[in-house]
């Protein structure tokens, strides 16, 4: 059996592995806005180049080239070309923080199994996961395994899941690169043209040089077979489930020696299989094994899909190795298959990521005399890189549990919590070398655009001119608004989506009333109160009184959307206007149109209307909850201390008076009393705290006793007459609140038109926040020329700024990285 222990240390670095995913979350995004920043920023330097080159009357047309030219076609330190070798660049760390991203959100740790032909590698899986060969298939001669299989540990049900190709994910990822490596010719572009396909056969005059055959070989397979696998791509389910028993087709290639047909190659369709299944006991429950395709049977180069997948998916790499007559000694495949682990580890040492497991195979090898000689020749080239060599035969269970599954555990128990500090350390690292290219870049396009702006005749004068009209055409369209608000305000009217909201939750609050307090009509309340009303008449008023003031509460509650969108409408009607005037590259459609302006004031120091528009942002928040702040504090007064005792259980009816005894008689023993129940008891308030309070109650009534009827009838009177009586003040207390809305909208219109208009200076805001978008707003004026291009080296000095801000932003989370022992960063 596997030690407690580590079970818990790998549960605890998983735990750390977690705790990681915000941090690598703030690395993404920040990755993903920088490398947009640098497209946007590389378009708009091509963009100027162009105006350069359509304008005759460019001063000193030669600078401007010169400069361009070094932008976008210059040489690094290395003297290649800076804009490719950083592409370069960005890939690499973008595959690594992509890495990191899919590794800090599994929850199991993965071992990685790799091997050649005949190896045992197979055999090794089958062995901890008890599953059968048509899952796990081997052969004795050739390549088996088509696509990585991910199998994990389960207690419930075992299962195969396949994840499918899309036509359009199998020609990006599977045939293209075929294509490329081949010299095919561009990809076809649709199952059609796949199927009309002619390729040429490995080792023909046409296939050209000889290290195209193999690619063209699985072109022909995929091209022969498609129509085994053309329906597995299109439809929109992109998962299937397929018995244990059918599996083999979708995960191996064909047997020859089994008779398969050839033409039947279904896994052509499947990106990757998931599979659950209870593994051996002895080992850990959360642990994943992913088979993959072996030395020279992945068919694309590494550096694609399949080193891809090993840096995402796999925690630690185990190649199996057997010995033969043939191949005692340390071979090329087994170079391949520890170059490919380094190029995957992504910053974790190697002796930490990758393991040889040497298979004995008593059953082919009974001398060990091959065995014996390709552990020594293994474990010498191995201690070069202080990699480990493990030794077991592994289909005998004992041995793999001993030798191999808990030592790979116990290493990853001690050492996975590093290793995944490690990887973040290693994306992190990445992104913040590039960030600095990128700065440096970016510095320096800023730079020429504000020294080729200089070049530039002077069009201030003319556009402060503009930017000043602007600004008082915007005036007439806000005054405009503000009169409309202010006439909604001056003639009482009371906002139209709050005023509908309210009408149809005192309708609905109403219905539910009449409605014998929800439970269809008196007759049914009535019916369904009596049992809890025998085991309890105060328990089943508090509980009644409780259910009444949670239904209008969620009732009442649904009435603060409408609440946004009274404000949206406002926000809607400010954004359509400032659009008709600064255009929707300003000023993009969408709900959040004015926090993205805002943003963008803010950045080019319009301050003034950056914060005008801020505080019509916040106007949501000014006003607060409807709910909370009217309607609550009125509905909270549904409470069954606060209602008028309007029942109460009636007195035990007279008992006839005994008859006097006759004169001289024995007089009888006096009848017994009825108990009295009374005392204290305990109950539960609204803010869930218990207290006592006092009750005093005769003998409690039995079922079909007329006064729980009684009884009964006037809770179900009381609670209605309080319920209707607060839907009646909420109405006054909403219709009041709609009102007030009204006069808030019309405020807020009318401080942001003073804000936006008659703030002294304000007219400068409108030059800082209108300039890089000179073309778009004043075509007439701005679009051709060098007022063309000044606009252009406006919106790249502006670009060139943001990307440096974008960039140090990464370096930020370099220079804060803090990784705690336990994982967290």
């Amino acid at each position: 059996m596997i030690e407690k222990d580590i079970h818990a240390r790998i549960d605890e670095a998983l735990a750390g592995r977690m705790s990681q995913r915000s941090f690598v979350d703030r690395l993404a995004g920040g990755w993903e806005a920088l490398v947009g920043g640098l497209d946007r920023l590389v378009e708009m330097l091509e963009a100027a180049e162009r105006s350069v080159e359509q304008n005759p009357a460019v001063p000193r047309p030669a600078q401007f080239r010169t400069a361009f030219d070094a932008l976008l076609r210059g040489v690094d330190g290395d003297g290649g070309p800076r804009l490719a070798a950083l592409r370069t660049n960005i890939g690499a760390a973008g595959r690594q923080i992509e890495a990191a991203a899919a590794r800090v959100r599994r929850d199991t740790v993965n071992i990685g199994v790799i091997g050649g032909t005949k190896v045992g590698k197979s055999t090794l899986l089958r062995t901890i996961t008890n599953l059968p060969d048509t899952v796990v298939p081997s052969t004795r001669f050739n390549p088996t395994t088509a696509s990585a299989s991910s199998i994990y540990h389960t207690d419930g049900t075992p299962r195969a899941t396949l994840l499918l190709h899309t036509w359009e994910s199998f020609r990006d990822e599977y045939l293209a690169p075929l294509h490329e490596l081949a010299g095919a010719g561009p990809v076809p572009r649709d199952v059609a043209a796949f199927r009309s396909m002619r390729y040429a056969r490995a080792g023909s005059a046409e296939a050209g040089e000889a290290k195209a055959d193999d690619y063209l070989r699985k072109l022909d397979a995929a091209h022969r077979s498609l129509a085994s696998y053309e329906q597995l791509l299109t439809g929109a389910e992109r998962t299937a489930t397929v018995d244990f028993a059918s599996l083999r087709p979708y995960v191996a290639y064909p047997r020859r020696d089994a008779g398969d047909p050839e033409n039947v190659q279904p896994y052509h369709a499947v990106r990757s299989v998931r599979i659950e299944q209870a593994f051996l006991e002895g080992a850990a429950t959360r642990l994943g094994l992913i088979d993959l395709p072996g030395a020279g049977e992945a068919g694309l180069d590494i550096d694609r899909q399949f080193l891809r997948q090993v840096k995402q998916e796999i925690d630690l790499l185990v190649m199996v190795k057997r010995g033969d007559r043939k191949g005692a000694s340390y071979l090329a495949e087994d170079s391949y298959t520890r170059n490919l682990a380094d190029s995957a580890r992504g910053g974790v040492p190697l002796d930490d990521y990758y393991v040889v497991v040497v298979n004995r195979d008593r059953a082919n090898d009974p001398e060990g005399e091959y065995f014996a000689n390709t552990v020594t020749s293994v474990r010498e080239v191995s201690q070069e890189r202080n990699i480990r060599v493990l030794n077991a035969d592994v289909a005998e269970r004992e041995e793999v549990l001993g030798e191999v599954l808990h030592p790979l555990l116990r290493h990853l128990a001690t050492r996975l919590a590093e290793m995944d500090r490690a990887v973040v350390r290693e994306a992190l690292t990445l992104a913040a070398g590039v960030a600095a290219d990128v700065a440096d870049f970016a510095e320096l396009a800023q730079a020429h655009a504000r020294d080729l702006g200089h070049l530039l005749p002077d069009q201030d004068d003319e556009f402060s001119v503009l930017a000043e009209k602007l600004r008082n055409a915007l005036a007439v369209d806000l005054h405009a608004l503000v009169r409309r608000y202010d006439a909604e305000q001056d003639s009482g009217a009371s906002d139209t989506a709050l005023t509908a909201a309210i009408a149809e939750a005192v309708a609905e609050a109403r219905a539910w009333v009449r409605g014998g307090l929800g439970h269809g009509d008196r007759a049914a309340w009535l019916a369904d109160i009596e049992g809890q009303y025998v085991h309890g008449d105060l328990e089943a008023k508090q509980d009644e009184y409780y259910r009444a003031k949670t239904e209008i509460t969620h009732i009442f509650g649904r009435i603060d959307p409408s609440l946004d969108h009274a404000v949206q409408r406002l926000w809607d009607e400010v954004a359509d206007l400032l659009r008709q005037r600064l255009t929707e590259e300003l000023v993009p459609a969408g709900p959040r149109s004015l926090d993205g302006l805002r943003s963008t004031a803010e950045a080019r120091r319009a301050h003034i209307i950056a914060g005008a528009l801020g505080r019509l942002c916040e106007l949501k928040e000014d006003y607060g909850s409807v709910v909370l702040r009217v309607t609550q504090p009125i509905i909270r007064l549904i409470h069954w201390e606060s209602a008028p005792v309007a029942f109460a259980a009636a007195p035990p009816p007279q008992q006839p008076r005994p008859p006097q005894a006759a004169p001289g008689a024995a007089t009888p023993p006096p009848a017994p009393r009825v108990p009295q129940a009374g005392g204290t008891r305990w109950v539960t308030d609204e803010q869930g705290n218990r207290r006592r309070v006092s009750f005093s109650l005769v003998a409690a009534p039995e079922p079909g006793d007329p006064r729980i009827r009684r009884g009964a009838e006037g809770l179900y009177d009381e609670l209605s007459a309080v319920v209707d009586a607060c839907i009646g003040e909420l109405e006054l207390a909403l219709r009041a609140e709609a009102r007030v809305m009204t006069r808030t909208l019309a405020a807020a219109a009318d401080r942001f038109f003073d804000s936006m208009i008659r703030t002294n200076r304000s007219e400068k805001d409108y030059e800082h926040l209108c300039r890089p978008n000179l073309r778009s707003i004043w075509p007439d004026q701005f679009d051709g020329g060098n007022a063309r291009l000044a606009a252009d080296l406006s919106l790249l000095h502006e670009q060139a700024r943001t990307t440096g801000e974008l960039a140090e932003a990464i370096g930020g989370l370099h220079s804060g990285l803090r990784l705690s022992p336990g994982g967290g960063a």
